[in-house]
């Protein structure tokens, strides 16, 4: 048996759930405080109004962190380790905590400033992201990564994210991406918005828009690097193996104006060997794409609760006897 921990990134759907998951524990509740002091705002504010702060991009990244990395704890504290760690996105964070290489403490500092630099350059540059999708087919791959990623080279667009053979999302200027679609369509005589959703975050994240946060938080991340990583890292930059650990800070900050490559984070992992996906709470999109990209075959694993928790356990344990 072979286990990958993997990390959310932002937009995880149950995040107020996994609060409160968190909140149930001292540990949990240790990290959120420590995540809501990040964000400077009132750890009791957090679920106010069924959790409307957590939409805010500098309060949901630290809190995030805090939750992925609380469970990550819990499982290590019950016995179970992973065999390697990947991260979606901001997920590359905890992710790398989670080797080791920096502190769980100082991954949290970091992403609640992660969180206003982008939110920072969210308002200087306003721009959206697409989401495109469709049941992959040999049709759909054509389409998603030939078609659809040649016409968004145009200026202002940029490709965000390859989730799934059947997922492509798209960032940047909102114009230019309508604009696109509505050409592209027209150029192949189909509705290409039967397949687009506007996702509703409040920045163009993973395009160009980003780039000045880059610098900063590189900065950080090169401060913050205590030690060699213990546990290996397949990274959204390049979807391998982190084999330059004095790289990985570059890498990791320059994911915000580059493509999650999370296809590529997946085949990784299935050539690897990997049997067991374990997703940190929240963990339902990452569950998601696991099945899409590996297929029912793939062993996965959820932490949203206590009882996912213990059964998660209890599967891996009874693997490993």
């Amino acid at each position: 048996m072979t286990v990958a921990f993997l990390f959310p990134g932002q937009g995880a759907k149950g995040l107020v759930a996994a609060v409160q998951f968190a909140e149930s524990a001292p540990r949990g509740k240790e990290m959120l405080e420590r995540a809501a002091a990040a964000a400077d705002f009132a750890p009791s504010e957090l679920l106010v109004k069924g959790g409307r702060a957590l939409e805010r991009t500098e309060i949901q990244q630290p809190v995030l962190t805090a939750v992925a990395l609380f469970v990550h704890a819990e499982l290590l504290a019950a016995g179970i380790k992973p065999d390697v760690v990947a991260g979606h996105s901001l997920g590359e964070l905890p992710a790398w905590a989670a080797t080791g290489a920096i502190t769980p403490e100082d991954a949290i500092a970091i992403a609640a400033l992660r969180g206003r630099l982008m939110a920072r350059e969210a308002e200087r540059h306003p721009g959206a992201m697409f989401v495109f999708s469709e049941p992959s087919t040999e049709r759909s791959e054509v389409f998603l990564k030939g078609t659809l990623q040649r016409a968004a080279t145009r200026p202002g667009i940029h490709v965000a994210a390859s989730n799934a053979p059947g997922e492509v999302v798209l960032s940047g200027d909102e114009n230019a991406i309508r604009s696109m679609i509505r050409t592209l369509g027209d150029a192949l005589g189909i509705d290409l918005w039967r397949h687009a959703r506007r996702l509703p975050v409040s920045g163009a994240w993973h395009s160009e828009s980003m780039k000045d946060a880059v610098p900063e938080l590189e900065a950080a991340l090169k401060l913050a690097r205590r030690g060699t990583m213990q546990v290996p890292m397949v990274l959204n930059a390049t979807g391998k193996r982190a084999e330059e650990e004095a790289l990985v800070p570059r890498l990791l900050a320059g994911q915000l104006v580059h493509t999650v490559r999370w296809t590529d984070v997946m085949a990784t992992l299935k050539d690897e060997g990997v049997t067991d996906f374990v997703t940190m709470a929240p963990g339902a999109v990452l569950r998601s794409l696991v099945r899409t990209n590996l297929g029912t075959e793939a062993r996965v694993h959820a932490t949203e609760n206590a009882n996912d928790m213990q059964r998660t356990v209890d599967a891996l344990r009874w693997s490993l006897s």
